[in-house]
């Protein structure tokens, strides 16, 4: 066993380890959003158009198409066939309404205001034609101003984008493609329904490669039914062979009371929690011997690469693509459940199914369902708990300074808690009443340090829970 051989306490990991916690992709947790109205919008934009503040975007298409279900996948997706009946005017119309909502949204924000990242996610964006894409890429362009220095990403499925595909991407002007890869044992991929050859990853790299894209990314994921700690290190290192700039090494959440597709797992052959932990510190042991430099909670760069530099000047941040690099951007959401956060304003929320979001845009309405306006202490507490996630620190002064906070005095409660974490040997505190995570055990628990200051959790739940949801943690 990894971590037995390692300076982790796994009694005190097993007596934290089962505690269902959220993952903190935005704070507060969309778990706490109410419906808004139309007044609620235009209130929140109005907030982000004004001239005191002095901040660029960054958009997100979200395209829910696919050809085939994955059954661990937890996003907003629809399954759909090219040669499905009426599958063409199907899509047809969400991308018309993709389109409408664009351009509705280029006439909402300040025209000085210029775009330094488009992310297109899914889905499977690729399940687009090429052409198709490159149509919406031009009327971004035609409607928004576009940085000459963007950073262009799309998610791509190996599967189903050819190299022909790759380039009339890379024409486009996209310059970084994420590929999912997730793992690359047939025994798990078959389960899964996630069948893609190592050969095939390999050969999308290389097309990438000679496109001449500033960046290639993997996603892989591990805690999946039938891995284990040898089949995700035969995963880790036929992906440090291919040589990917940036990694996102994400543990899989088992929730099949919320996605139906996950009951089809076998949950007999899902590793346990110390056999997961063996492989988080596997990656981590591993990437880091091949070059690549640990950053936040989950991903892993290559020094010099973008998220790398994020990460050195302070503009990394954690957001539902995960830890992202443009933490003073605005971001705005187009297309179905896609979420946009003005900062220090609030979160908006567009509708989750398909057929409600396309119906809204076609007449005329509004395609946002929900959201959750920002208070002082919302704001101060996010703000810590993105240097938490990024940094694996929190700096009292620069919090001090920003908000106009004592740091001691604000969060005094809370603190007087972070000491029982630091007898169990989660964080380190420093005089000023500064903090970090150790090194391997508050890092895989660093969701536990979070919970601490989440106001919208009992004050216990960092140590209470049902002692089995290790998926939510780690």
């Amino acid at each position: 066993m990894i971590a037995a051989e390692s300076d982790l306490n796994l009694e005190v990991f097993n007596r934290y380890a089962g505690i269902s916690l959220p993952r903190h992709v935005a704070y507060p947790m969309p778990t706490w959003w109410s419906d808004v109205d139309a007044d609620d919008v235009e209130g929140m934009r109005t907030d982000a158009r004004s001239p005191d503040r002095d901040v660029d975007m960054s958009l997100y298409l979200h395209i829910p198409y696919c050809e085939s279900l994955c059954k661990f996948c937890a996003c907003n997706r629809v399954i759909m066939r090219h040669d499905a009946s009426g599958a063409e005017n199907k899509v047809d119309r969400y991308v018309t309404a993709i389109e409408r909502e664009l351009e509705q949204l280029s006439k909402s924000v300040r025209s000085d205001r210029r775009v330094k990242q488009i992310h297109w996610g899914g889905g499977s964006p690729t399940y687009l034609s090429g052409s198709r894409i490159a149509q919406i890429q031009r009327k971004i362009c035609e409607w928004f101003e576009v940085d000459a220095q963007a950073e262009v990403a799309i998610e791509v499925d190996p599967r189903t984008c050819s190299p022909e595909k790759l380039g009339e991407l890379r024409k486009a002007g996209f310059t970084r493609i994420s590929l999912g890869v997730q793992d690359f044992s047939e025994k798990v991929q078959e389960h899964v329904r996630r069948i893609q050859s190592f050969e095939l990853v390999s050969a999308t790299v290389k097309a990438c490669r000679e496109l001449e894209f500033d960046s290639v990314n993997f996603d892989l994921i591990y805690g999946l039914p039938y891995q284990t700690v040898e089949t995700v290190g035969d995963t880790i290192k036929k992906t440090i062979e291919l040589e990917p700039d940036r990694i996102a090494y994400y543990h899989y959440a088992q929730i099949p009371e919320k996605i139906a597709t996950q009951r089809g797992m076998d949950y007999t052959k899902l590793p346990n929690s110390l056999t997961k932990l063996d492989m988080f510190l596997l990656g981590t042991r591993l990437f880091g011997e091949a070059g690549y430099e640990f950053v936040g909670l989950d991903h892993f760069a290559k020094p010099g690469e973008m998220l790398s530099r994020a990460s050195e000047d302070d503009t990394l941040q954690r957001n539902f693509q995960g830890m992202t690099t443009g933490g003073g951007l605005d971001l705005y959401g187009v297309g179905v459940s896609s979420i946009s956060h003005y900062l220090g304003v609030g979160f908006l929320q567009n509708a989750k199914d398909v057929d409600a979001y396309v119906d809204r845009i076609e007449q005329g309405l509004l395609a946002v369902c929900r959201g959750k306006a920002l208070t002082k202490d919302d704001l101060v507490r996010q703000a810590l708990l993105n240097d938490l996630y990024c940094g694996i620190e929190v700096d009292p002064g620069k919090l001090e300074k920003k908000f106009g906070i004592n740091f001691g005095e604000y969060f005094k409660t809370e603190l007087e808690t972070l000491r029982e974490l630091e007898q169990d040997g989660l964080v380190v505190i420093s005089a000023s009443g500064g903090f970090r995570a150790t090194s391997p055990l508050g890092r895989v628990l660093l969701r536990n340090v979070a919970a601490v200051f989440d106001a919208y959790l009992e004050d216990d739940a960092y140590r209470v829970g049902d002692q089995n949801c290790f998926s939510a943690n780690a």
